[in-house]
């Protein structure tokens, strides 16, 4: 599942500046807090932020690696059983190697790597781990403590953008 900002009439296409981010949320929705990214995507597409594309993802794939070089920037929003409550922001490294590369799923490390090496992306990138608790199948809803974290990750995620878009030089950090 994608999905990709537009607007219906085309003098909202040509008067839209086009995105310089992409926040790329993934995971199940149907496996309790797995669907941190989503619901994170959801809430942030509400507020249609200027220069902001936003995309859904059950998971991370090799067809991702050619858009990704078309942003400045992008950021991947993911749950996390090991980020310290309530979130961990970290930047990707410009030369960073993966662990693995695996075609059936790859990390945000591998995706990016793989713009960069097969598409010379020059792209920025950083990761949203947002802490869950509960990754039950067949929920469909956040823990209680998932949705507290996904709304300080949205509140910090706001403010992160709102200060890199006036100072590019400012710090990778939520």
């Amino acid at each position: 599942m994608t999905h990709r900002v537009s607007c219906l009439n085309a003098s909202c296409e040509a008067e839209r500046a086009p995105a310089t981010l992409l926040v790329l949320g993934y995971g199940n929705p149907a496996r309790g807090d797995d669907g941190i990214g989503p619901a994170f995507i959801e809430q942030l597409e509400r507020l249609g932020l200027p220069g902001v594309e936003t995309r859904v993802d059950y998971q991370l794939c090799v067809e991702d690696a050619m858009d990704i070089g078309t942003f400045a920037r992008v950021l991947f929003v993911d749950a996390s059983l090991d980020a310290a409550p309530p979130y961990r922001h970290y930047p990707l490294a410009p030369k960073l190697k993966p662990n693995r590369l695996d075609t059936h799923s790859l990390s945000p490390e591998a995706l990016i790597h793989l713009a960069r090496t097969l598409f010379s992306a020059t792209t920025e990138a950083s990761v949203i781990a947002i802490r869950g608790y509960s990754f039950e199948p067949f929920v469909e809803t956040l823990s209680a403590g998932a949705h507290a974290n996904l709304q300080a990750a949205l509140t910090a995620c706001v403010n992160w953008i709102a200060e890199t878009g006036r100072n590019r030089g400012a710090a990778n950090e939520l």
